[in-house]
């Protein structure tokens, strides 16, 4: 199918992409007049195909919902549809997310190398694509929001702090909120970082890509063990269109 627009649901928010190159907004999960006014701002008339995936089962049925009662076309990619030989224990519970990342990191990497994909959203994944092509599995770690949230909530004294699209902060905090954005930007360098390089241990040289609500938390972080770095905010929606136009 050849999609008019594709729609990754998340867990905290919902990303449209569409265009060549894809142009990409960031709507709410739960308001349809949003998701009504960003149509009006396409300028798009008549019935749509939309290709649409999420790892949020009921906002995704509300959003088909939605865009089958317009009069539109609406294919839902699952596991099934993912052109990817998956190499873990469940491929079946693997989170579509993690699998689309992988596809669109794999259609960049150049034939023959590793990559990785690295999702700071909610939480942060990191996914190991080998050199043939295999998604072998990954890791996944509570991302910038969680981070703040937990300190806040499980303290008596930490404040609410929003971290999840911050720059990286100075590495010293002058006061408590600094300090968390601080220490929470460590945390999500720190835990990508390791991971990278023990992937590269046997798998070395891997393209890593990108991604996230909350990539500002890396900064400028230096992963010596990337053949390269590459920030792709799309990525997802890439892998969508990816696996749609592979699909009758």
């Amino acid at each position: 199918m050849t999609p008019d627009v594709v729609v990754d649901i998340g867990n905290s928010r919902i990303k449209w992409g569409w265009g060549q190159p894809l142009r990409m907004a960031s709507l709410p999960p739960d308001d349809e007049a949003a998701w009504d006014r960003q149509l009006a701002e396409l300028g798009t008339s008549g019935p749509l195909a939309w290709a649409v995936a999420g790892v949020h089962p009921a906002r995704l049925d509300r959003f088909a919902a939605w865009a089958t009662a317009r009069g539109d076309h609406v294919r839902v990619i699952t596991h099934a549809d993912i052109p990817l030989t998956i190499d873990v224990d469940e491929p079946a519970k693997v989170g579509i997310d993690r699998l689309l990342g992988a596809v669109a990191a794999r259609h960049r990497t150049p034939a023959g190398s590793p990559c990785v994909a690295v999702d700071v959203g909610t939480a942060v994944t990191v996914n190991l694509i080998d050199a043939g092509g295999t998604f072998q599995g990954g890791a996944i770690f509570p991302g910038p929001h969680l981070m703040a949230l937990a300190l806040n909530r499980n303290t008596a004294a930490l404040p609410p702090v929003e971290v999840a699209a911050e720059p990286a902060p100075p590495p010293v905090g002058r006061n408590t909120a600094g300090a968390i954005r601080s220490g929470v930007a460590a945390a999500v360098q720190g835990g990508v970082g390791v991971l990278v390089t023990r992937f590269a241990v046997s798998h070395p040289w891997p393209y890593l890509f990108l991604t996230g609500g909350g990539l500002g938390s890396l900064g400028k972080f230096l992963f010596r063990e990337a053949n390269d770095v590459i920030e792709v905010p799309e990525l997802n929606l890439e892998g969508i269109r990816i696996v749609a136009e592979g699909l009758p």
